[in-house]
């Protein structure tokens, strides 16, 4: 990436976290408790940064549940990861919502314009795809499918193409495009041995289990960001930014209480349908199933703490 590093950044304090979360006393019980109940047994703070992070290059103030509650749009009523799979565990982060799996596109299909983002990387000798071209072809498919704009929420592209955003950058894990409610992410470089893809064997399960894992954690936070929640930088979290892999493995699959209250006024608030420990039920048990063991004994702990301290 090129960029200068931020000496500014300091990481929240415990009132600034407390200030970002607001005043929980008329939510339901339910949220209520999940945002406010053994968090410091649960949840680890922001960690201080080291030189080249995220938070180093880029400019993160901070959200805090206000400010987004103040610019909340309104919302109508081999290797390669299995998007089924993701889609199935991604969806209990969005209860109340339907996940379609749509037709696949054909880069030689995309117009002239779009192919001519076409680079090869100077680092990795690799063909990128320009991001911002892909979300504006995206955009132009959205349209010609007006009759559905009152069911559908965001279109969300993935590719095993490198992307990258603009031409100063040398990659984009994935980028999204809040305004028209569309984004597009790269498998590429979730595999460990990326770019020299071809000169290793088949995939491991442990590496199999990784890429599953870092595809689900770049798709549920891209998707996320459509909702209009930014970067979180109070809590170790989901949606804290990533320069890195090593970056990305660090970040829990869960969101802290500040994301997670947002994310109960962007899809339940009115609906009523967000009911956190049932989607902690829901998410625990794909993490069994899809054998992401450090997650599922975090959710199980984060259960076995509400449902303790319900019944004192």
């Amino acid at each position: 990436m090129c960029a200068s590093f931020n000496n500014l950044f300091s990481v929240p304090t415990d009132r600034e976290r407390s200030r970002a979360l607001g005043d929980t006393y008329q939510l339901p019980d339910s949220i209520r408790r999940a945002v406010t109940v053994g968090i410091n047994e649960c949840f680890l703070p922001f960690p201080i940064p080291n030189e080249g992070d995220w938070v180093t290059i880029n400019q993160e103030r901070g959200q805090t549940v206000e400010a987004f509650e103040r610019t909340i749009q309104t919302i109508p009523h081999g290797k390669v990861p299995s998007l089924e799979n993701i889609s199935e565990f991604s969806s209990h982060f969005f209860p109340g919502c339907r996940l379609e799996t749509l037709p696949q596109i054909d880069f030689t299909d995309l117009p002239k314009n779009s192919r001519m983002g076409q680079r090869i990387d100077t680092y990795t000798k690799k063909p990128q795809y320009s991001a911002t071209l892909i979300i504006d072809h995206l955009k132009k498919m959205k349209r010609r499918q007006r009759k559905n704009d009152t069911e559908e929420l965001f279109c969300i592209g993935v590719t095993m193409a490198d992307i990258y955003p603009y031409s100063s950058w040398n990659f984009v894990y994935g980028l999204a495009s809040t305004i028209d409610g569309i984004a597009i992410y790269s498998f590429a470089r979730l595999d460990p041995s990326f770019p020299d893809i071809e000169l290793v064997g088949p995939c491991t399960e442990q590496e199999r289990i990784l890429i599953l894992k870092r595809a689900i954690s770049v798709f549920v936070h891209e998707i996320i960001h459509l909702f209009g929640i930014k970067h979180c930088i109070y809590y170790l979290c989901l949606m804290n930014g990533a320069e890195t892999e090593v970056e990305m493995d660090g970040q829990p699959l869960y969101l802290c209480p500040i994301c997670l209250r947002k994310m109960y006024t962007a899809t339940g608030k009115d609906r009523k349908i967000f009911n956190p420990v049932e989607t902690y039920h829901d998410i625990l048990d794909a993490c069994q199933k899809f054998h992401f063991k450090d997650e599922a004994a975090w959710y199980e702990n984060r259960l076995n703490i509400l449902t303790t301290l319900t019944n004192e």
